[in-house]
């Protein structure tokens, strides 16, 4: 149950997203949206795919193209539009965790939103193999 257990990580961060937006933890809100969405990614391509980490090490831009390769382009799976929302959130997530700004509020209700759209798709690709 390789998938199942990435999605329960993706589910987790995901409900501590909505959380720190609620109370107003934007940049905490960002971040976990993002793994979220890195997570709910791993769950689908290794659910729906043969694609295994190295040494259990999963690399975010190989994650995010064979994301966008297997599912997204060749399988269609994925909605076309899902494609820019790692990177995007991934970018957010590197102002959040490394940067001296902050994320905004408008900018963490987006992540949230993004985030979960994002699994949405993944939980209805996935249904029945959680």
């Amino acid at each position: 149950m390789y998938s199942n257990d990435y999605w329960l990580k993706a589910s987790e961060n995901l409900e501590m997203a909505l959380l720190a937006h609620q109370r107003k933890k934007h940049n905490v809100c960002a971040s976990r949206a993002y793994y979220a969405v890195f997570l709910a990614s791993i769950a689908a391509l290794t659910g729906l795919t043969d694609l295994r980490a190295k040494d259990n090490e999963w690399d975010h831009g190989q994650v995010q193209a064979e994301l966008n390769r297997r599912l997204i382009m060749r399988r269609k799976v994925l909605p076309a539009e899902l494609g820019r929302t790692p990177m995007d959130l991934m970018e957010l997530r590197h102002l959040a965790d490394y940067k001296p700004q902050s994320v905004s509020a408008i900018e963490a209700k987006r992540a949230c939103n993004r985030a979960k759209r994002f699994l949405s798709s993944v939980e209805s690709v996935l249904e029945g193999r959680l």
